[in-house]
């Protein structure tokens, strides 16, 4: 019996060994059940009810975030596609068979249809944009530059044709005209008019603008004071298309009112910026009237050379040998031109050559160019010459701007870019 009841309580101290550790087997597996379930809710919640709250970039500290940046992607797919759809019509407008090779209308399609279908050119594009306006912003409080209810009201209002106290009547402005500024150097080189500027297939960078001519001295014309016209559209009819456009853009992005009144206001603190910035702008530069020969080879230019300096009229050796299609009919002539209107060497080619010399062979992307330059000034620069101006300067300041601020960004952004609205089936 003793050994019985010994071998009994050895027994019993055994099971209950056995339960205890079956009761931590249990709990342990209970636990890690519960945090994988957790862990697994977590990243469930993160990129869906959290993920609008998430960081994808912070600007000195102020966070913009995935559900912002999604808004303003889906805004600027709206955008593309608008854009995309308005230069098929005008390309149809205009007879054109195929707008995406055509060369006018080819180039801005394919851009908008890239940024449609890369979502990380769309992306990229977007990231950087809510970065310069976040600085932006950021720079204007800092200067004190507000926008009032009144401005903003009225820039909504002005964006869809209503004026309640009437509509302005354009003022014509001061009327530049031409007056004769060539000395007699230049006298006895030109055999031409001066044209607009460079044509599209001379040698210009791609992202200027053609210079049209304009003297110097500028006579002013006369002027009008602007006179308010009864107004087209009633307060009735300007709610009504607000409310048709910030609920068509709600329903395909997410942007309800508040934040389109957002984006009028930037764009009213980028105007106000860009003012503060260029008020004491030069609104003239220093500019070559030039004409220009372009061949294929090194040997064609040197010949082309010869036959000028041997007393061949420059406009017919042009009109002979030029490849540039826009000018050669015109004795090679590219007008009025400042910097960064012309590609690198054609421009500093340009720049550097006394009137009336010819130069040497001069290589660019498009071939050789044999140059000479008839006239070279300070010139008034026009309104898109001015406008295109303020922009480099507000860019560059950005820039600036960037450089100097704390700027992160994060990759969470390349995983949540909408490829949502979409162009129209067959488009």
């Amino acid at each position: 019996m003793p050994n019985e009841k010994h071998i009994n309580k050895k027994h019993l101290a055994h099971l209950e060994v056995v339960r205890r550790q079956d009761r931590i087997i249990r709990i342990s597996a209970l636990v890690i059940i519960v945090l994988v379930i957790a862990i697994v809710g977590y990243g469930i919640l993160t990129n869906t009810v959290l993920l609008p709250y998430r960081t994808v970039a912070s600007v000195n500290g102020e966070k913009i975030t995935a559900g912002d940046f999604q808004v303003q992607a889906k805004v600027q797919r709206v955008q593309a596609i608008n854009r995309y759809m308005q230069y098929i019509q005008y390309a149809q407008m205009f007879g054109v068979q195929d707008p995406l090779t055509d060369a006018n209308f080819g180039p801005i399609l394919q851009k908008d249809q890239n940024r449609l279908s890369d979502t990380n050119v769309l992306g990229q594009e977007v990231i950087d944009l809510m970065v310069d306006d976040r600085l932006l912003r950021q720079e204007t409080k800092k200067r004190g530059i507000e926008v009032t209810k009144e401005e903003l009201d009225k820039a909504m209002q002005d964006s869809f044709g209503y004026y309640p106290n009437g509509t302005p009547t354009t003022a014509p402005t001061a009327t530049e005209y031409i007056t004769p500024t060539l000395n007699p150097t230049e006298l006895a080189v030109v055999t031409i008019t001066p044209t607009a500027g460079p044509t599209a297939s001379s040698t210009p960078d791609p992202n200027a603008t053609p210079t049209p001519t304009s003297a110097p001295t500028a006579t002013a014309g006369p002027t009008a004071a602007a006179e308010p016209t009864a107004t087209a559209i009633t307060v009735e009819g300007y709610n009504g298309l607000l409310k048709e456009r910030v609920d068509g853009l709600q329903k395909e992005t997410g942007l309800d009112e508040t934040g389109y009144r957002h984006l009028v206001e930037t764009g009213l603190l980028r105007d106000k910026l860009l003012a503060e910035l260029t008020k004491d702008m030069k609104t003239s530069q220093e500019q070559v009237w030039a004409r220009h020969i372009l061949v294929k080879t090194i040997e064609e230019a040197v010949a082309v050379q010869a036959r000028l300096r041997n007393g061949d009229d420059f406009a017919k050796v042009a009109a002979e040998t030029s490849l540039d299609t826009g000018t050669k009919d015109k004795g090679g002539d590219l007008g009025w031109f400042g910097k960064g209107a012309m590609v690198a060497p054609f421009e500093e080619a340009a720049f550097s050559l006394p009137i009336g010399q010819l130069s040497e062979p001069i290589q660019s992307d498009y071939g050789f160019h044999i140059i000479q330059v008839i006239g070279r000034e300070e010139r008034p620069l026009n309104d898109q010459q001015i406008t295109q101006e303020k922009q480099i300067i507000l860019t560059d300041f950005l820039k600036q701007l960037r450089d100097a601020s704390d700027v992160q960004i994060f990759d969470l952004w390349k995983t949540i870019v909408p490829t949502e609205p979409n162009l129209p089936a067959g488009q």
